[in-house]
């Protein structure tokens, strides 16, 4: 959406910068506020209310305001290696060498391909250790869930013996 947009309508009464964010342009109130002061545009409160460009040089009222927005992805890009033989488990799903290689997965494939895009298929190696790390923890959910202490506590309580007062 073009700030020129955005600015026009900002002027219909009834129309917030939060409305505007939130239905039209899709992003949060924050972020148009930061992209119009990237931009160059300040929000006067005292006279005439409204956006008012103060940046230098020829106002950019029909660039779009998704140019203005800075991205807060401050994570470094980090390649992992994890070997295969790491999950080791009872019962797998495949064939495992114990002398095998890392498997190298790089957690940041999808940014580093350009454009956004969603990474929708994990590969056979992929699947499988999540297959694995998913029935792990299901067998130590079962194995956990007897040795809590307040369900051998409940466990033990004798049936028809009361503890506490009753409310009538």
């Amino acid at each position: 959406m073009k700030i020129k947009e955005i600015l026009d309508d900002l002027l219909i009464t009834g129309n917030t910068i939060a409305k505007i964010a939130k239905e039209k342009v899709h992003i949060g109130e924050k972020k148009l506020k930061e992209a119009l002061h990237n931009a160059g545009y300040e929000y006067r409160n005292s006279g005439q209310k409204g956006w008012y460009y103060i940046g230098e040089g020829e106002e950019p009222l029909y660039t779009s305001v998704f140019e203005f927005i800075k991205s807060n992805n401050s994570h470094p890009k980090v390649k992992q290696t994890t070997p295969i033989h790491a999950f080791n488990l009872n019962q797998s799903s495949h064939d495992l060498k114990r002398d095998s290689h890392p498997i190298p997965l790089d957690v940041n494939s999808a940014r580093t391909q350009g454009k956004s895009s969603i990474h929708t298929e994990f590969t056979p190696e992929e699947r499988a250790i999540l297959r694995d790390l998913i029935r792990e923890y299901v067998l130590n959910d079962q194995q956990d869930s007897h040795g809590d202490d307040l369900y051998q506590r409940v466990v033990t309580l004798e049936k028809g013996k009361r503890y506490g007062r009753r409310l009538s």
